[in-house]
């Protein structure tokens, strides 16, 4: 019992406490923490210290393949929620988020099937993030804002931390019955970017979540890095040491890529540039 009031206690402070430094302190500050692994990094703890190391390291190669599934849950919630936006919020609220979990649910059950192990996993994963980034480039067209003018309530982030809190008492409860597989798979669920999209797409339909989705889309990268550190830093450190060492190194690479992401994009846009001048 004490240790689910902890994960509570821990998911809903995390969040909390993340939402208030992006909005007060700047915004490559809030790019970077929105990019770590929160949800997944919660569930790989949690799992680990109660199933033990061993457990969670047997897991990982399948939570790396797992983030092939959450690339489906979020492009199928982008997609069925803009069929299901004209049907008021609510219900396009619940339509988004059963398509994206039942398809997180089917490619999941489709991996486990697979012979994995950990360069499969990842060599897996570089395709479909390779194709994920070519589609929500054709997806996206720049519906929504990338920002809330507003503050968030105190009930809000609250409402988005219990959501989270659920979701890992939930996966971290369920490993010891499902196995190290479905462990690794499950804490690959991003119940920290699922709580957001509930919380924007309920309160604001179209306009917040595309963008929301559209900068994930590039950053799960990042979870991959994460799995993978954990994998080699984790026997070696110990839980506690080894989780402040990879998430220091997961904002590094976040920034890393984020540079090279920004660099990339103005090459692109000088080309177009060169190419419409050109023509005229």
């Amino acid at each position: 019992m004490e240790i689910i009031v902890v994960k509570i206690l821990v998911s809903i402070g995390i969040v909390v406490i993340l939402a208030e430094l992006s909005k007060r302190v700047n915004p490559v500050l809030a790019g970077l923490l929105t990019g770590l692994p929160l949800g997944t990094g919660l569930s790989v703890y949690f799992i680990a210290y109660e199933q033990g190391i061993d457990f969670m390291l047997e897991g990982i190669p399948w939570g790396i393949a797992g983030l092939s599934a959450v690339v489906v849950f979020y492009l199928t919630y982008y997609i069925s929620g803009k069929f299901s936006k004209k049907m008021g919020n609510i219900f396009s609220t619940f339509c988004t988020s059963f398509c994206g979990i039942f398809s997180f649910f089917l490619v999941s059950y489709l991996l486990q099937k697979l012979e994995i192990s950990l360069t499969r996993a990842v060599i897996l994963f570089l395709v479909v993030f390779i194709f994920n980034l070519r589609i929500i480039n054709i997806l996206y067209d720049g519906e929504g804002i990338t920002a809330q003018k507003t503050k968030s309530t105190f009930g809000q982030l609250l409402l988005r931390g219990a959501i989270i809190a659920f979701i890992i008492v939930l996966i971290t409860g369920a490993a010891s019955i499902v196995g190290s597989e479905w462990a690794g798979i499950l804490s690959s669920f991003p119940s920290a970017l699922f709580a957001l999209l509930l919380v924007l797409q309920y309160e604001g339909g179209i306009r917040y979540y595309p963008s929301v989705i559209y900068g994930f889309a590039y950053g799960i990268s990042t979870l991959m890095v994460f799995y993978i550190l954990c994998f080699f830093m984790l026997p070696l450190f110990g839980l506690n040491w080894a989780y402040l060492l990879i998430y220091l190194l997961c904002g590094l690479y976040l920034f890393w890529f984020n540079k090279v992401r920004r660099c990339l994009r103005k090459q692109h846009d000088h080309l177009k540039f060169f190419k419409l001048g050109s023509r005229g």
